[in-house]
């Protein structure tokens, strides 16, 4: 049997597969396209790729008749980020935000795999003065991409109480690490984190008064793997991200820290978007024995060793 993870040439795709893999998981992996990442080197035994898109439903269709009987379960990743790219085509990206898990959902439903996970994002709680509570803070998204991830938690949610699947859903927060480039990464974690890159032009026209839970991707990973095979849970909805808030300055200043480089980053005043600073991740701790691993500072300095080495050591 195997895990089928869309978005497995993502970011978080990518490091969910590795902690399965590792504990000896098959997996197969959706994505438009591949991507070679060092730290799944060790696994192509255990890893299939399937080029596919999650909003071609004939496509889907294929893949599905073919693997059906071997999946258990699926972990659905895929989402167009809140950035500009989101902003500047929104029906585009909400479409793949809320039809791409419509779709996963139908094939859920058709093939009758019994587990569904949807990776949702913090950022349906909206602008929130406390770190928010799955209990206490119903969804209220404060822009479109918040929306389009709500809306598809609410979809995923109801299928599992009229189809009786067993949905799941996650709610991350500004994860980042090893995988991607600060320059493949949106505007904030370019900025923020491109120092060690060495990159030019790192400016936000603000932000100078923000803080946020940035988490590392490995523990947003290791989150979702609780999730994801917790049995008999009481809830259904956990916020994965770390206690730790840092702020845009703080961040910038860690990445410059460890790197080789002599870089400038410039941040306007004030907040570059409304979001609270972190999650209230105390259900997660009590249910799934969910704790980040990573403090700022290691994982920056991990980070950094890996874009070093993908730079050739330089």
């Amino acid at each position: 049997m195997a895990i089928f993870i869309t978005g497995g040439s993502g970011l978080l795709g990518s490091w969910v597969t590795y902690y399965f893999a590792q504990n000896g998981k098959n997996i197969l992996s959706l994505d438009i396209r591949s991507r070679n990442f060092d730290y799944l080197e060790k696994f192509c035994d255990r890893i299939v790729f399937i080029s596919g898109n999650v909003l071609d439903w004939s496509s889907l269709m294929q893949v599905f008749r073919a693997h059906a009987d071997e999946i258990e379960g699926i972990i659905h990743t895929p989402a167009v980020m809140a950035s500009p790219k989101y902003w500047n085509n929104p029906y585009q990206s909400t479409f793949l935000n809320v039809i791409g898990t419509l779709n996963m959902l139908e094939m859920t439903r058709i093939c009758q795999i019994p587990k569904f996970l949807y990776v949702s994002s913090g950022a349906v709680y909206g602008e929130i003065n406390v770190s928010p509570s799955e209990i206490t803070h119903p969804p209220n998204p404060s822009d479109l991409y918040g929306a389009s991830k709500a809306g598809a938690e609410f979809i995923t949610l109801q299928y599992g109480k009229h189809y009786g699947i067993d949905t799941r859903v996650i709610r991350p927060y500004f994860f980042f690490g090893p995988g991607f480039l600060p320059s493949e990464m949106n505007p904030v974690f370019r900025t923020l984190l491109g120092s060690i890159e060495g990159l030019d032009n790192l400016s936000l026209e603000s932000g100078r008064d923000q803080s946020l839970g940035f988490t590392y991707v490995k523990d947003t990973a290791w989150g979702t793997v609780l999730t994801y095979e917790k049995d008999q849970l009481k809830h259904r909805v956990f916020n994965i991200a770390t206690e730790e808030v840092t702020s845009f300055p703080d961040l910038a200043r860690l990445s410059q820290k460890y790197s080789d480089y002599a870089c400038e980053v410039t941040l306007g005043k004030g907040k570059l978007f409304p979001r609270g600073e972190t999650l209230d991740i105390s259900l997660a701790k009590d249910e799934l024995g969910f704790e980040p691993r990573y403090r700022m500072d290691e994982a920056v300095s991990e980070y950094a060793e890996w874009i070093k080495r993908q730079k050739g050591g330089k």
